[in-house]
């Protein structure tokens, strides 16, 4: 029902109103009273016809396409008159008042007064008047509405897996897509539902059938369902199809595999783990090219693979492999696979140590057990050598899954000496080493270290002395003391007789270089023989000191060869 508005037609009445408002106001109309006034204008309302028309606002009605639609005839009072129907302008009758045939077949009159039409169109849409033939009483505007339907989702480039889910590679560019047969044109919607976060509006646009965007460098986080909704702006019928996405990235490290055993070493535990991918690997332990998918242990973790060995099925050197599949990871490759070998525990440490009493001293003992850890203990024969030792106020121990330390508090000689024995088991087998523990008494080191001292210097001064007994010469010659140093002349003869002279070297021999002077070959076998032997001073620095001696030895030396000359010539001659 539409609200009513009062249309004057009379030009006159309208005049007369506008006088009596503006006397109401202040405005004094000449020569006039009050009383002429308003007679006046009641002749002029009975002289003149005034017409008075109700005249209704619109009405909207909304009907879809291939619908149905009732329009009623009221002005506030109900009308069982017949009345009659127009579309848009009064030639367009679309039911007369005095007529039950429309002019469309699809239209007819329902009630005396209102108006239907079925398996409406789109050309249906227009304003519809009732009248009762002399006057219009309503009118009511009907809109036609289509749809949506058939709305499409495209997201390409993509890849389609074999359930119809449709996936795509982390960092690249992704085109979004979305149709809708609408009337009028819908206002489109996309909306983004991930696990990890609210929905979220990417794309929006208004009267458009169609809605595209581009996304640059997909991110993992761009994976879920998009969902594109297109709505009626007249009906606000709304339909929406949704599209789920995958975001798929190879993992970023390398497989890795490892072993552990069980607490009572009875089974091994092969362990595969490939992370940092999308979606989770498909991982496959083998041994010998034979699977081994009997023994999985289930894991919460999609991204390792746990496998289970008996003790029986074990030996030492074993290999075992680990091979992982991803969409995005062809064939294999260091990347994807990974063996393991296991093997019984190999032991180091060293084998004997010492330790002072009172003292402190820690064992060590190292494990290689390729690829499997094993249990370390430590033993002690001497007191009870099946019973580990435990960590208290004697023993300290730090290890872990390749190393132990055993520290023993306060050594004692009757309690601590002896053989301590590393003991390394694993689900393989055991392995021992023993170290031996050497408790000593402490020494007194200082006085140690004086005796030695004091041996070491009486050992110099005994090669010292022996030296300058045996050969004094050597002294005089090492002597940096000595001022006059000149030549010596050694005479050596058959009577072993020495004569120690010391004599200027002659000026003829500054060659400096040593000379014999001896005698021809005698003629008897008994003749004496001298040697001289001529060394020239050390240095040249005497000479201007010694000049006069010099002369006085030359010429004496040369006497003493003379007489001893003559004395042998008689010898020869005999």
């Amino acid at each position: 029902m539409g609200s009513y508005r009062v249309v004057i037609h009379n030009p006159l009445l309208l005049f007369l109103i506008f006088i009596l408002e503006k006397k109401g106001s202040g405005f004094v109309v000449s020569r006039m009273g009050k009383k002429r006034i308003l007679i006046w204008g009641l002749l002029f309302i009975v002289y003149f016809q005034t017409c008075v028309v109700y005249e209704a606002a619109l009405t909207v009605k909304i009907g879809e396409v291939n619908g149905t639609i009732v329009l009623s005839c009221s002005n506030g009072t109900v009308r069982t008159k017949k009345v009659g129907w127009f579309k848009d302008t009064s030639t367009q009758t679309v039911l007369a008042v005095d007529s039950d045939i429309p002019t469309d077949k699809r239209c007819a009159r329902v009630n005396e007064s209102s108006l239907s039409i079925t398996s409406l169109r789109i050309e249906d849409q227009g304003n519809y008047t009732c009248t009762d033939g002399s006057e219009s009483i309503s009118t009511v505007q009907l809109l036609i509405s289509s749809g949506p339907y058939n709305v499409f989702v495209s997201i390409t480039p993509n890849n389609t897996l074999p359930n119809g889910t449709i996936y795509t590679t982390k960092g690249r560019m992704l085109s979004f897509f979305c149709f809708s047969d609408s009337y009028p044109l819908p206002n489109m919607e996309w909306v983004l539902n991930s696990q990890d976060k609210k929905p979220e509006v990417f794309h929006s646009s208004t009267n458009n059938s169609t809605s595209t965007f581009y996304v640059f460098h997909v991110g993992n986080d761009f994976q879920g369902n998009y969902s594109c909704s297109a709505e009626n702006p007249i009906s606000g019928r709304r339909q929406t199809s949704t599209q789920e996405l995958l975001v798929y990235y190879p993992p970023t490290s390398k497989i890795s595999c490892y072993a552990n055993s069980s607490t009572d070493l009875s089974q091994l535990f092969l362990f595969c783990k490939w992370a940092g991918g999308y979606p989770a690997p498909t991982l496959q332990w083998e041994h010998n090219g034979n699977a081994l998918t009997n023994q999985t242990v289930p894991s919460n973790d999609t991204e390792v693979l746990i496998v289970s060995v008996e003790h029986s099925q074990l030996s030492d050197g074993q290999q075992f492999a680990c091979h992982g599949n991803n969409l995005l990871i062809e064939g294999r490759s260091e990347k994807n696979t990974c063996q393991l070998q296991i093997a019984l525990p190999i032991l180091q440490s060293h084998p004997m140590r010492n330790c002072f009493s009172g003292e402190n001293v820690t064992l060590s003992c190292s494990v290689n057990s390729a690829n499997l850890p094993a249990k370390i203990s430590w033993l002690h024969n001497l007191s009870q050598p099946e019973l580990e030792i435990q960590p208290g106020e004697k023993y300290a121990i730090w290890q872990n899954s390749t190393l132990s330390y055993l520290t023993i508090i306060n050594c004692s000689h009757e309690k601590d000496e002896g053989y301590y024995t590393c003991k390394a088991e694993n689900v393989l087998g055991m392995k021992e080493i023993n170290v031996w523990l050497s408790v000593n008494k402490p020494h007194n080191i200082v006085g140690l270290v004086s005796i030695l001292l004091l041996l070491f210097l009486l050992v110099v001064a005994i090669i010292t002395g022996t030296i300058l007994y045996c050969d004094p010469q050597t002294y005089l010659k090492v002597n940096p003391f000595r001022s006059e140093a000149t030549d010596l002349l050694v005479i050596i003869d058959s009577d072993d007789e020495e004569e120690m002279v010391e004599v200027q070297k002659p000026p003829e021999m500054d060659d400096g270089k040593d000379e014999v002077i001896s005698d021809p070959s005698p003629a008897n076998r008994y003749i004496n023989k001298h040697q001289v032997m001529y060394h020239q001073p050390p240095s040249s620095a005497v000479q201007s000191d010694s000049t006069k001696g010099r002369k006085d030895l030359s010429s004496e030396l040369v006497s003493d060869i003379a007489e001893e000359k003559e004395d042998e010539s008689p010898r020869e001659e005999l």
